[in-house]
């Protein structure tokens, strides 16, 4: 474990812990600051420091063999707007300093020197600034090679070395999300990512098929992009959930970031053979899009043969009493057959054996329910369509003047979803009101496996409301009235 250690003279001190033994070893004191050490912050595994003082002063440093060395200057970010920030002079001390969650950005808070500021705008309204500073180009451990050279000289304004260096940290970045205890939260990496597209597609998209390869086919490969494509779609339901959300937001923040949530809802409806008008895409998010469309089906796969497969191993929840509180209880089975029932083309065998069979049980259990619902507004039916939504087939909408009223349907149990407050997820735009299991986020593969659900049905619901196609943080639906800086 690596120590840093800022002093009020300004000097940085750097200790390296053995847990094991519980031993410390000093590596080295360095004079950093003019005065005292405001904040540190370590980043990429220990190999970076970033260090601040009340001489404004913000500083980078890359341990190399048990050495600190400085680095000469950050790459800032752009601002939202240059015009109304006030100058650097201005700066009186640094406050602290934070890495972003996939360590590409640092982040640095300043006060004021009020004598500096404009007594009559300046003055009066800021309180502190903070700067954001690329970090993703420096360099740590060059181990890729670069694949990235035909496309270096449509990109003059950076060098090759730093390409590499950025091409390396991102997937260094991409592979600390392996870990299922770490949150999904990839706003510096999509916002690096976004940028790097802006000026060349290619680079970006070389450099997450050179991420797949890595990842999903487990060990460096040379093969054409068209061929580690096809070679990923073939081997979705062998690939982990925590992979298969990263690939998700991937597609959706940034290979199709041209299209919004609700135009690959459209594209999805098309393939479902629901009414819908389908936007225009080109050839080169096509293949994106049919990745995207063929691992969330692979999630709502191995949701739903979760859930038949614990119903199936435990007899208590043949009865239709609703589950204990904080318990996870699978719900939405009607709507799952009726899932079944419509991608027979696409599911796996062994999905198509547990469904009958509990089907044959629920009947014997009880009657047959139908899996139509009723519309939330005027309790006219709603057969299941879609399972991203449902149409009400009320006489009123379904007149040739009257557009049919459209209905969302949860993410996770596929119900018709009610009036009440939802779930929200801001990367695919799908709603919620039935957590999913805990289980369904790390498994490692699609095999429903009756002794393992059984095992986990009695388990509690996600600990966190999190999203089962991108396993971001969900947050609660509002009306855009309540949203809004001046509500009606």
């Amino acid at each position: 474990m690596l120590l840093a250690i800022g002093k009020c003279s300004g000097s940085i001190e750097i200790w390296l812990c053995d847990i094991s033994s519980k031993e410390f070893d000093k590596l080295g004191s360095y004079d950093a600051h003019y005065y005292a050490v405001t904040g540190l912050a370590w980043a990429f595994g220990g190999r970076f420091l970033c260090s601040c003082s009340q001489d404004k002063l913000l500083r980078g440093w890359i341990l190399h063999e048990r050495r600190l060395e400085e680095i000469t200057k950050f790459s800032e970010m752009p601002r939202s707007n240059e015009s109304t920030c006030p100058s650097r002079d201005a700066y009186d001390s640094s406050f602290g300093v934070a890495v972003s969650p996939g360590n590409l950005v640092i982040a640095s808070v300043h006060c004021f020197d009020v004598d500096k500021l404009n007594r009559m705008y300046e003055g009066r309204v800021l309180r502190a600034a903070i700067d954001y500073f690329w970090i993703g180009g420096l360099q740590m451990d060059v181990w890729l090679k670069s694949p990235f050279s035909r496309c270096i000289e449509e990109l003059p304004s950076f060098l090759e070395k730093e390409l590499t260096y950025w091409g390396t940290n991102i997937i260094w970045s991409l592979n600390q999300y392996q870990c299922l205890e770490k949150a999904l939260v990839l706003w510096d990496l999509c916002a690096t990512l976004f940028a790097f597209m802006d000026n060349n597609s290619k680079y970006v998209e070389q450099l997450v098929i050179k991420w797949l390869s890595l990842s999903f086919m487990e060990s460096p490969t040379n093969l054409p992009p068209e061929e580690v494509l096809s070679r990923l779609i073939s081997r979705l339901s062998d690939i982990p959930s925590r992979l298969l959300h990263l690939l998700n937001i991937l597609c959706r923040r940034v290979m199709l970031a041209k299209l919004d949530p609700d135009q690959i809802t459209k594209i999805n409806s098309k393939v479902q053979n629901v009414e819908g008008v389908c936007p225009v895409i080109d050839g080169q998010m096509t293949k994106w899009i049919e990745i995207l469309l063929g691992s969330e089906r692979e999630l709502r796969e191995r949701h739903v043969g979760f859930s038949f497969s614990a119903v199936k191993t435990t007899k208590s929840h043949l009865k239709s009493t609703p589950s204990k509180s904080g318990r996870w209880h699978p719900s939405g089975l009607k709507q799952m057959e009726q899932w079944v029932v419509l991608n027979q083309e696409h599911i796996r065998d062994q999905l198509k054996f547990i469904v009958p069979k509990v089907t044959r049980e629920k009947r014997s259990a009880s009657k047959r329910c139908s899996a139509v619902e009723s519309c939330s507004y005027c309790s006219a039916a709603v057969p299941f369509e879609s399972p991203e939504f449902g149409f009400c087939q009320s006489k009123d909408c379904t007149s040739d003047n009257v557009k049919r009223r459209k209905l969302l349907r949860c993410a996770v149990c596929m119900e018709v979803c009610p009036n009440s407050p939802l779930w929200f997820c801001v990367c695919c735009h799908r709603v919620v009101f039935r957590l999913p299991p805990e289980p369904l986020f790390r498994m490692s593969s699609c095999c429903p496996d009756s002794e393992s659900s059984n095992r986990s049905s009695s388990q509690a619901v996600s600990s966190k409301p999190l999203c089962p196609f991108c396993g971001i943080l969900l947050q609660r639906k509002q009306p855009d009235f309540l949203l809004s800086p001046a509500p009606v």
